[in-house]
């Protein structure tokens, strides 16, 4: 019983470390949309705004790669603690 419920807490873990991660590119995709249309105001203002998306990009990437890392340990000690608990309660 205690395994299904770490089961079940280690998916909704997973399915909430995913739902940012669509919200955010939908989100994305709606700027991607507009930018088309918003001339910049010349070339090295262009770049400027190009190399600060990729340089957030690449840091909310790693920052959920991280996150993610660490949910999954999180994840495997919990997995692996429920049930030594329970195979010793039921042994005694």
């Amino acid at each position: 019983m205690i395994l299904g419920i770490a089961t079940v807490v280690v998916l909704v873990l997973v399915a909430v470390a995913l739902l940012p991660t669509k919200k955010r590119d939908r989100d994305g995709n709606n700027l991607n949309f507009t930018q088309p249309f918003v001339r910049p105001t010349n070339y090295r203002q262009q770049q400027l705004n190009e190399e600060a998306e990729a340089i957030a990009d690449e840091y909310q990437r790693r920052a959920d790669e991280a996150w993610r890392d660490e949910l999954g340990e999180k994840a495997a000690t919990l997995l692996k603690s429920k049930p030594t608990t329970t195979s010793r309660s039921s042994k005694s």
